[in-house]
Order: structure tokens, then sequence, then C-alpha cells
């Protein structure tokens, strides 16, 4: 009886319970080292931190951190259309909407590797990516589908240079 008691004990003790959260997990990626390299990684992890703005619960800190994230995924033209403040002021303003709606990021589906268009424009690497959100408020679905921009920066990471909402289906 006694074995059995310091047996299950010991399995106990080297039992690590991860609690780290979703929110904590993504923000633990340090994008200084471990940049994504495709613009369908980069887009990839993008709607992770998107859905951590609007499906998950954090503290406004870390909604913050979150918005920084976001912004490192930016290209320089993109982030030169506002401040760090008034990013994080719209963001936290937009969260809130989100949650006073009930609503959430249901499922975000990326455009496969082959379905990425690359091209050249005046020396610099593009590329665009199609991406489908399916948007659940309260008992209601809706379904968004945005086209984004990345362009290369000099240091060979692929950066957000905008995104518009598309609609693909044919004209009668």
């Amino acid at each position: 009886l006694a074995l059995y008691y310091r047996t299950v004990n010991r399995v106990r003790e080297n039992v690590e319970v991860d609690t780290t959260t979703r929110v904590q997990a993504v923000l633990l990626n340090n994008l200084e080292t471990n940049y994504p390299a495709t613009p369908r990684e980069v887009m990839k992890y993008y709607n992770e931190i998107m859905q951590c703005y609007y499906n998950e619960n954090h503290t406004e800190e870390e909604l913050e951190k979150l918005g920084r994230h976001a912004m490192q995924l930016y290209d320089d033209e993109l982030l030169a259309n506002q401040t760090e403040s008034q990013y994080l002021a719209k963001l936290k303003e937009e969260v809130q909407q989100y949650q006073e709606s009930d609503a959430v990021i249901s499922s975000a589906a990326l455009a496969s590797s082959t379905d990425v268009e690359y091209y050249t424009y005046e020396q610099r690497e593009y590329a665009k990516i199609r991406c489908v959100y399916s948007i659940r408020e309260k008992t209601s679905m809706k379904t968004v589908k945005e086209l984004y921009l990345l362009r290369q920066d000099e240091e060979k990471h692929w950066k957000i240079l905008g995104w518009e909402i598309y609609d693909d289906t044919p004209q009668q």
C-alpha cells in the first residue's frame, strides 16, 4: 500500500500542468528571433492574434501587447497612417464592439501556399493572399472575405501592407 501511494504521488509530481492561455502562448512568440518566413505563415500568425482579440478573455495589458505584436507584422507604410496610441485605442474600441455584439471569429481559412500570388513592382517583392473569416454573432453566421497585400522589407520579412474586403461571387 505504501509503495502504491508513493508511486501515484511521484507520477503526480512529474506531470506538469500547462496553464498557458492561448493569449499568453501567442505573446510568447518573439518576432525578432522567430519571424514567420512566408506570407502564409505571417497571415497564420496574424489570424491567431485576431482570434485572441475577439475570442479570448484577456486583460487590457494583454490586448495592448497583442496589438503591438500585430503592428510588428505591418509594413512601415501601413504603420505611418496612425500612431501606436491611435491604433491601440481603435483596437480596444473595436474589440469592445465585438464583445457587446457577442461576436466571435469561429474560423479563419487561409488560402493554400500555392494560391499565394507573388509579383515584383518597382524592384520590391509583393504577395497577395486571401483569407475567409466565419463570424458568429449570437445565432447568426456571416462570412467575410479579405485579400491581404504583403511586401517584403529590407530584412526579407513579409509585412502586411494592407487589405480589402472582396467578393468573388459571379456578377450576373
